[in-house]
């Protein structure tokens, strides 16, 4: 059965879609099907079913194999020879959240020789129009409703954009979610699986109005007109570049491991070998109702090489600190909330994640 669905976003955070060219003039479709997929595997993977490495696939459409050779994911987002099972039309009411002639804002906070690096992204609303199969879109119903909550649409998560609040749906298809869980699979050392994905929400009071002057960095931003008058705008909006501030503490000040293991979790584009994502994301901070909140994940993948248990449970140690958080943020008060909520690191079992997700098995 073919169904229409209409879903509504509005940003929280800046939400970057870059062309080939690295510019972001508009919301690109090819950005957001790019990162709904990420997650659909991860949420696939965290319900022990299977989905392939879309970079080495081995799924391409076979009609006399179960399930036509392909993994849910390939199934829903499509492969060799399969047609994806939906249709995307976006609708974009967007807008630049900085105006030039401030391309980017580097935030360096004291005694850092580099910074991080923030573009304007886009703010405002994006309405997702999507056709096709019902049960697919059941599916995007609770994918889209759990990235609400925990997650991000678009690239740059890892500096806390494309967070966003759904404004309205219209034509949720009312059928059962179609999630056919099979006996659970391992998890994969190396690509993303909600069962080692942990997430946190900070909600704070902060201390005055220009509480987000006195962070890290910020001081160097507002000594030059331009950058100042951009930083302004993103004020304006009630956007607060907070990711470089907390990275900052959390890996410069309060990391005590080993360097390979820091350079894994934490990412560098410098230094030897190939670039290396960041596996903690961490937002901007935003306000939702009479406080301001930051939300973020760890990906705390399954002990390799590089990754020791202890490493891992450092890293998780750090970020649970809710007196760092009130540290750099300026904050006398504020509590946070993890996901997991355990103290000691550990993957998840597939049960904790259908009722994180509030699916049906």
């Amino acid at each position: 059965m073919t169904g229409d669905l209409t879903v509504t976003l509005e940003t929280l955070t800046p939400l970057w879609t870059g062309d080939v060219a690295g510019k972001c003039d508009r919301v690109h479709e090819t950005g957001i099907i790019g990162s709904l997929r990420w997650w659909y595997e991860a949420l696939v993977r965290g319900l022990g079913d299977r989905a392939c490495d879309p970079t080495d696939t081995t799924c391409e459409y076979k009609p006399n194999k179960s399930n036509n050779g392909l993994c849910d994911a390939c199934h829903v987002f499509g492969t060799t020879g399969w047609q994806r099972r939906f249709r995307l039309i976006i609708e974009d009411h967007t807008e630049p959240l900085w105006s030039p002639p401030t391309q980017m804002l580097n935030v360096r906070p004291p005694g850092r020789r580099r910074g991080w690096y923030l573009p304007p992204g886009r703010v405002g609303q994006i309405r997702l129009r999507l056709t096709g199969d019902s049960s697919v879109l059941v599916k995007m119903v609770t994918l889209l409703r759990f990235l609400e909550r925990w997650g991000a649409i678009g690239a740059k998560p890892q500096l806390g954009y494309g967070l966003f609040r759904i404004v309205e749906i219209k034509g949720e298809p009312r059928e059962p979610g179609g999630w056919k869980m099979q006996e659970p699979l391992p998890s994969h050392t190396s690509l993303p699986d909600l069962r080692h994905l942990a997430f946190f929400r900070f909600r704070f009071s902060p201390q005055g109005k220009g509480w987000w002057t006195r962070l890290p960095g910020m001081e160097r931003l507002l000594g030059d007109n331009d950058t100042a008058r951009a930083l302004q705008q993103a004020v304006d909006r009630e956007m607060i570049p907070v990711s470089p501030a907390l990275k900052n503490a959390w890996r410069f000040e309060r990391w005590q491991g080993p360097r390979d293991a820091e350079r894994e979790l934490f990412g560098t584009a410098f230094g030897r070998g190939d670039p290396v994502r960041s596996k903690i994301a961490v937002s901007w901070a935003y306000p939702d109702g009479d406080a301001w909140e930051v939300r973020g994940w760890v990906w705390l993948p399954a002990q390799d090489r590089e990754l020791s248990s202890d490493a891992l449970q450092q890293l998780w140690n750090i970020v649970r600190d809710e007196k760092a958080w009130r540290k750099v943020l300026n904050a006398p008060s504020g509590r946070l909330t993890t996901v997991p909520d355990v103290e000691t690191w550990q993957a998840q079992s597939v049960e904790q994640v259908k009722s994180f997700l509030e699916v049906e098995p």
